[in-house]
């Protein structure tokens, strides 16, 4: 067979069964990505005879003879952009960038009629950060970027060029030689113990190398979670298990050349099971006498907190008017279209390498040292570009498996999960049941506040303590009120794990809590907009939920006055009506209040030195996943220096090669790493001032900046929906979306503009499209993106 790919022919011969997806990657072209290998994400999208196709899809033989282009053959000549390329890169139309290749040939193919109906045209491309508003304006010819420098500018990502021509390079487009690949078993059962595993027969397949199980596994405990200080999160999870306290779970993993023989290897494995007595539900694990998900405890209540000022039972009692209900949220997956991937080695050296996708290298490096008994400097951790994270990926959820086959193996192992995986067998975001009791005197006045939160953190406690204080935690500080009380509780099912996802408990306990307002305004007959702003909190206030203990938040900017009067104005002024007597229209809002920062440590270290050619070298730690800490790291030090942010190349995410960052998670990537590079960039500007010679010819300077994430500051946001909701189907049409956010001095208007956006667009699919759906069995249901 010949295939032309992108001008070039090739005379490579598909395996029997390989699809076109995989080929070309083997041919080298990377910016063909794996989101889904079930046609539904369109990150694969190539062109066949100039027709666009999801390459998963197409069996690779079928290309033989015909015309194939990737993105890497879009552009008219090398070193040129395609219009639609050039689109893309004006209009900032990516975050993240791992969907972008696929999302430019769908769009490149587009007719003018199905431009004027992108929501239909770009049906089978999925993007997960932007909220499509960007990649829109691509569409339509509308430029995001600005190109003069400075802080407050929409300056274009560094990655840009790249990210469009699909040369950017993510996790798995790297490929050291020798590459080994593993797949791993997992328990169908929701709650076993394994009493015997066989792989006699499994070892002996051709092209097995190894095939390791819970007698492998090195005997120390640790979680998942990544934070500053390791004890945040419970140390109750082994590499491998004898133990399996979830449908999902890992039972053993097989190491072979290919992806085929491990997946083989893995059918063949004999597993002897004795299946326990699981629980399902928060309230079955907290009945008396309920099993224990995890034996050696007294419970299954793995975190809880209570907190109060004032009396509120005696407020609850005095109000003139009462709301207390039930507010529920479901199991969210993060869904970013790179799923979880690592490929480790030993270098020259015999140091452990791990390349993976994650926000936290080094947190996840002296993990990886913890766990096998090295010290931190015979680890080295490395980023890539990463495609998306959304907390997710603020996790050790693959890199702990690969390091164990490179150590037992002594070769490259490459470990990438599938979508069904990602689905069933990572993390999801908190379900949560949160009771709220509100009280108020008839002008509206808040005189109580109660809030009951009962939170599922599935099998294992990573993140449970910290998402359940800090989802209690601002959302009741954002009201003044005399009188507040949480009780919480984090409880262990045997279900998947719960983690970090964007918002970190507070977009479960936001959404009862302003609903609940909502009542409560319904019933004072007040508008929403007014009861908040008689019982929101006001500058000189003590910011307090349930403690008046000292703490270290301070308003760094106060504009949620404005915010909602804004959102109030422009719903007010919108026309829309309803589209026929069969629909029913109305409008809704929320507001909420974050701290900027977590608590309880965070720090950043940036290095930046000045070139002989006048540009200038800084290294950070922090990740780029979507979150534009890049593009502002460099406008930072740019604006300090007085040069453009195209004259700093930012070096970051490597262990070796960069100074330390606690992970980019909460804002962090900016405010904290970003205030360590204004510090590293201000030394060097004072050292450059002080040793420039008269013929400005400058020595070799290097300074370095510090930050510890203290003080924390807090941003204010505002929300209006208009809707309509048919009478008789119950259909739901988004009329009108209106967000204002005050986010204190914006370094970059686009950048902040798209993770508005994007962030609408997330919450609009956990309210109406997304659930994650655990089965009778403790299986999780809903395993696709469709």
């Amino acid at each position: 067979m010949s295939f032309l790919v992108d001008g070039t022919v090739h005379g490579a011969e598909p395996r029997p069964g390989q699809c076109l997806r995989t080929f070309l990657r083997e041919l080298g072209r990377l910016g063909v990505k794996k989101g889904c290998d079930a046609g539904d994400c369109g990150a694969c999208t190539v062109h066949v005879d100039g027709e666009p196709v999801h390459s998963c899809l197409v069996p690779a033989f079928r290309a033989a003879g015909r015309t194939v282009t990737t993105i890497a053959g879009l552009a008219p000549a090398p070193g040129e952009l395609h219009p639609v390329q050039r689109a893309f890169l004006e209009a900032g139309a990516f975050q993240c960038g791992f969907c972008t290749p696929g999302m430019i040939m769908t769009v490149a193919a587009l007719d003018q009629a199905q431009r004027a109906d992108l929501p239909r045209a770009l049906k089978g491309s999925l993007c997960r950060c932007t909220g499509y508003a960007s990649i829109a304006d691509a569409v339509a010819g509308r430029s995001r970027i600005e190109r003069e420098p400075g802080i407050g500018r929409s300056a274009p990502a560094p990655a840009g060029p790249d990210v469009v021509a699909g040369a950017a390079r993510f996790t798995l487009d790297e490929v050291p030689p020798g590459l080994l690949h593993m797949k791993v078993l997992r328990s169908p059962h929701a709650s076993a113990e394994i009493v015997a595993v066989d792989v006699a027969a499994a070892a002996a397949l051709p092209g097995i190398v190894a095939v390791l199980t819970h007698a492998d596994s090195p005997p120390h405990l640790f979680s998942t979670g990544r934070h500053e200080h390791p004890a945040d999160d419970p140390p109750d999870t082994r590499v491998l298990d004898r133990v399996l306290r979830f449908a999902g779970q890992r039972v053993a993993a097989v190491v072979a050349e290919s992806e085929a023989a491990a997946e083989a290897g893995c059918r063949a494995i004999a597993v002897t099971y004795r299946v326990l007595p699981a629980v399902l539900t928060p309230e079955e694990a907290t009945r008396p006498g309920a099993p224990l998900v995890h034996p050696d405890r007294a419970g299954n209540v793995v975190a809880e907190l209570h907190g109060h000022i004032g009396d509120v039972a005696a407020a609850l009692a005095g109000a003139d008017v009462v709301h207390e209900a039930t507010y529920r949220s479901q199991r969210v997956q993060h869904a970013h279209l790179e799923t979880h991937a690592a490929t480790g080695w030993l270098d020259a050296d015999g140091r452990l390498v791990v390349r993976t996708a994650t926000q936290v290298p080094f947190l996840t490096r002296d993990a990886l040292a913890r766990l096998f008994d090295l010290s931190p400097d015979r680890v080295r951790v490395v980023a890539g570009r990463v495609g998306g994270g959304f907390g997710g990926k603020q996790e050790m959820l693959t890199e702990d498996l690969v390091a164990l086959a490179v150590l037992r193996t002594g070769r490259p192992v490459r470990w990438e999960l599938t979508r069904r995986e990602q689905f069933t067998a990572t993390t999801s975001r908190h379900a949560m049941a949160v009771t709220v009791a509100l009280g108020a005197a008839r002008d509206g006045t808040l005189a109580a506040i109660r809030m009951r939160v009962v939170s599922d953190t599935g099998a294992y406690g990573n993140h449970a303590p910290g998402v359940l204080h800090h989802g209690t935690n601002e959302v009741i500080g954002l009201y003044r009120c005399p009188n507040k009380q949480v009780d919480g509780y984090a409880v262990h099912t045997n279900t998947m794990p719960a983690g970090a996802f964007r918002g970190y408990g507070l977009s479960q306990t936001i959404f009862a809590m302003e609903s609940a307002m909502d009542e409560l305004a319904r019933k004072l007959g007040l508008s929403p907009f007014e009861l908040r702003r008689r019982n929101v909190v006001r500058p000189g206030d003590d910011m307090v939920s349930t403690s008046s203990s000292p703490h270290d938040v301070v308003f760094g900017s106060y504009g949620l006055d404005q915010c909602l009067a804004l959102v109030e104005e422009r719903l007010a002024g919108a026309a829309e009506a309803a589209p026929s007597p069969d629909w029913l229209v109305g409008d809704g809002m929320a507001s909420a209040m974050i701290d900027t920062i977590p608590p309880r440590g965070h720090r950043a270290e940036s290095r930046i030195r000045a070139l002989p050619d006048g540009r200038y070298e800084l290294r950070v730690g922090t990740a780029e996943f979507g979150n534009g800490a890049t593009t502002t790291h460099a406008q930072i030090a740019a604006a300090v220096l007085g040069t453009s942010p195209d004259r700093v190349t930012v070096l970051q995410s490597d262990t070796d090669a960069t100074a330390y960052d606690t992970g980019a998670y909460g804002s962090t990537g900016i405010v904290v790493a970003g205030t360590a590079t204004l510090r590293a960039a201000t030394e060097l500007a004072r050292m450059i001032a002080e040793r420039a010679g008269p013929d400005r010819e400058l020595p070799a300077l290097e300074a370095l900046g510090h930050a510890d994430g203290s003080p924390r500051s807090v941003a204010f946001n505002v929300h209006g929906f208009r809707v309509a909701v048919h009478r008789r189907t119950g259909e739901i049409r988004i009329l009108r979306s209106i967000h204002a956010a005050d986010a204190g001095r914006v370094m970059n208007p686009a950048q902040c503009r798209g993770q508005v956006e994007g962030g609408v667009a997330q919450a609009i699919g956990a309210a109406l499209y997304e659930d994650l759906r655990i089965g009778p069995d403790g299986r999780v249901e809903t395993d696709a993106f469709r």
